[in-house]
């Protein structure tokens, strides 16, 4: 059994009328002790998982 477990995660936030999809479909596991690391381009999503992980932010 995971320690983190995210399946087909998904995040969107409204403008007004502008929609921005930050996650779509995400899914990773993080096993208990294991040491992860999360990477990628500007834009990718890796604040919006660390906010949703940390609490700061809601699906």
């Amino acid at each position: 059994m995971a320690y983190v477990e995210f399946k087909n995660v998904k995040k969107v936030y409204k403008t007004g009328e502008v929609e921005i999809e930050a996650l779509s479909g995400v899914d990773f596991s993080i096993e208990k002790g294991e040491f992860c690391v999360i990477v990628g381009a500007s834009g990718a999503g890796k604040t919006t998982i660390l906010n949703i992980l940390g609490g700061m932010d809601t699906l």
